[in-house]
């Protein structure tokens, strides 16, 4: 995913869309072989599906291709294989997608600090799930640090040359685990498929104003006897990530910080944060307990809301002790993003902010298979909590 850190112009988009023709073009001096480029058929059935919505800045028809903002502010770039012209997309249209996660199927320590990126496309030769034959696929290789792991997920992150951060789902076998030993900040040779869209359709453009409102840090701690459960946190995925402090409150064992995406999250501590001597700007390494969906049923209202209250872990939970703070959050959002696969939503809420989840193995699984992008739902969620914070040299 690329920052949206400024405006780019059509003329801008043509640019990086004749760098791939060049590309294509210099495949078709030598046609395109119907051939894998040595991946099975197996790594490229691995795909997962995410539905999500997003705000169109640009598409190309004839080159089948569209850049939009997604629900977190991210551009994204996808390859598209349908006919793009007969919806008409013009800049500011809201889509809905469904996409072919980029997966990432070679995975290796790099002996080489310089990032570097390179692509290559291939014709299927047989149709494979919703990739169907004679589709072009975009292929890359090159060299990337990682911002961002989460073991359990079989997912990582990675920064490429252009600085942008590409999401990644890992091919796992149990011949081969790329994540066993890797950690974050290191380089690594890779690669992937590139994500590709396979259904695109125009939505009628919403009403929703830009949010002035940023959520409180302060939340006050329930003392009526109410604690959570500790078997609630079965269902947590543990997420290793590089951040920068944005807010902290010590004294509650609440910290906002900025992840490597450029969102911002709000985190309570199973460390104790007086003994950090953590500030705004400190850059830190954690192992995050993700936020969990607990509880989720469709709404009959179309207004967003967000209540926040903090209670206290009634007993030991792994690295969690008896005591920990967590946020759990309540109230109504819509629906923006859904991978049923891995079991993981997006939020949006009344802030304007996207919160990304997993949900609870525990919550019947029929209300998250009837959900659809645009729902609204009432929910219940614990916000994530820190396992491990290690303060990191400043660069």
């Amino acid at each position: 995913m690329i920052r949206p850190s400024r405006q780019k112009s059509r003329h801008q988009l043509h640019g990086r869309v004749l760098l791939i023709c060049s590309l294509l073009a210099s495949a078709l001096l030598t046609p395109p072989q119907r051939a894998l480029a040595g991946f099975t058929e197996k790594q490229l059935a691995g795909f997962e599906v995410t539905e999500l919505t997003g705000t169109v800045s640009e598409a190309l028809s004839k080159e089948k291709v569209i850049e939009i903002v997604d629900p977190e502010g991210h551009t994204e770039i996808y390859t598209v294989g349908l006919d793009l012209a007969p919806l008409g997309l013009q800049p500011g249209d809201e889509v809905s997608l469904s996409v072919l996660d980029g997966l990432l199927v070679d995975l290796e320590p790099s002996q080489d600090q310089e990032l570097s990126f390179s692509r290559e496309d291939i014709i299927l030769p047989t149709d494979m799930g919703k990739l169907k034959k004679g589709m072009r696929v975009a292929l890359a290789s090159g060299t990337g640090r990682v911002v961002k792991l989460d073991r359990q997920d079989g997912s990582l992150s990675l920064m490429g040359p252009f600085g942008g951060i590409n999401n990644l789902d890992v091919l796992v076998t149990p011949e081969n685990d790329p994540l066993e030993d890797l950690k974050v900040g290191e380089f690594v040779d890779f690669r992937l498929v590139q994500p590709v869209a396979v259904d695109v359709r125009k939505l009628p453009t919403p009403v929703r104003g830009p949010s002035v409102f940023t959520p409180p840090l302060a939340a006050d701690l329930l003392r009526s006897g109410t604690t959570l459960k500790a078997e609630l946190l079965e269902s947590f995925e543990i997420t290793h990530l590089h951040a920068t402090v944005t807010r902290l409150l010590p004294d509650q064992q609440v910290l906002e910080i900025e992840g490597p995406e450029g969102h911002n999250i709000l985190v309570t501590s199973a460390v104790d944060l007086n003994t950090l001597r953590l500030r705004p700007g400190s850059n830190i390494s954690l192992d995050l307990l993700d936020g969990l969906v607990v509880d989720l049923r469709p709404s009959t209202s179309k207004a967003l809301s967000f209540e926040r209250q903090d209670v206290e872990i009634a007993g030991d939970f792994g690295p969690v002790p008896k005591g920990t703070r967590v946020a759990m959050a309540t109230g109504s959002a819509e629906v923006v993003r859904i991978s049923r696969t891995d079991r993981t939503l997006s939020l949006r809420g009344p802030f304007g902010k996207v919160h990304n989840l997993d949900v609870s193995k525990r919550m019947p699984g029929t209300v998250f298979d009837e959900l659809a992008l645009g729902d609204f739902v009432e929910f219940r969620f614990i916000k994530p909590v820190a396992i491990r914070i290690t303060p990191l040299a400043s660069r």
